[in-house]
């Protein structure tokens, strides 16, 4: 039934982004500014740990780090 398939369809989305929201926001760090974000990186690259990236948050409005950044 057409509804019923959407209904599921939503459903996954809204798991896929509550997913996505715990991986890139909530299990992370905040930090306020992009300045306080760069701050820490540069202390963690002070203490060898290279290859950071900053980014503003979707959800929270915030700023993360991650060794994962986006080419």
């Amino acid at each position: 039934h057409p509804s019923e398939l959407a209904a599921d369809l939503e459903a996954l989305d809204a798991e896929r982004d509550e997913a996505w929201r715990y991986k890139s926001c909530e299990r992370k760090n905040r930090y306020d500014t992009r300045a306080e974000a760069e701050a820490v990186m540069a202390d963690c690259e002070n203490r060898g740990r290279r290859g950071l990236a900053c980014y503003k948050c979707e959800y929270c409005g915030g700023w993360h780090l991650t060794s994962h950044p986006w080419k």
